[in-house]
């Protein structure tokens, strides 16, 4: 039923991969996320929840930076324990705290300089530009109805993502105490499809 339509959709439908360790382990979690364009310019539509883990990262990466540099000043000593609780209790690091977030978009540009963002003040939506591309590595985008009442509650649908996070090219650096992408192992997640109705509005 969906098979023309999940081929067209998958050209301007891409996952959103991520990698993050918390304080209390070298165990990496993967995670991911779904975007789809929307035009030519590197204009697409995500979750805002996914905005607000893009936004959060540079600054979790930059404190946990910041710690190790103070850390690795301890002396080795008989207090180096003591001094290194001391030192989690002013970056307020338990074991849960998320120290590392790495990002990374498959397949959607070739090269950019960062993003711009806008997000919705009610809903989980949002808009994500991709900054200073060359080319970008998506075909087609998405079109909408200009006439939403021709959607009426029965219809039936199909929406496509990357829900479940199968990719396995990352590592944790025990040298440098720090979580990589690497160019080993499964690289992309499969697409998931999942039908639907449209029940209200």
């Amino acid at each position: 039923m969906f098979e023309n339509s999940i081929e067209k959709v998958s050209g301007f439908t891409r996952p959103i991969n991520s990698i993050l360790r918390t304080y209390g382990g070298k165990q990496i979690i993967p995670g991911s996320s779904t975007l789809f364009f929307v035009n030519s310019e590197g204009y697409s539509i995500t979750c805002r929840h996914v905005i607000d883990i893009i936004a959060s990262a540079e600054k979790i990466n930059q404190t946990y930076a910041a710690f190790k540099i103070e850390r690795d000043k301890i002396p080795k000593d008989g207090k180096y324990k003591m001094h290194l609780k001391g030192l989690e209790m002013k970056y307020k690091y338990t074991s849960n705290s998320v120290v590392q977030i790495l990002l990374t978009f498959v397949d959607c540009v070739d090269s950019m300089s960062g993003f711009t963002w806008h997000t919705h003040p009610k809903y989980d939506l949002a808009i994500l530009k991709f900054n200073d591309f060359k080319n970008f590595k998506y075909t087609g985008y998405a079109n909408f109805l200009k006439d939403g009442s021709k959607i009426r509650q029965g219809k039936f649908l199909c929406r496509l993502g990357f829900p479940f996070p199968e990719f396995s090219n990352y590592k944790y650096n025990e040298a440098t105490d720090n979580i990589e992408w690497t160019n080993t192992g499964i690289q992309h997640s499969p697409r998931f499809p999942i039908e639907g109705m449209v029940t209200r509005f």
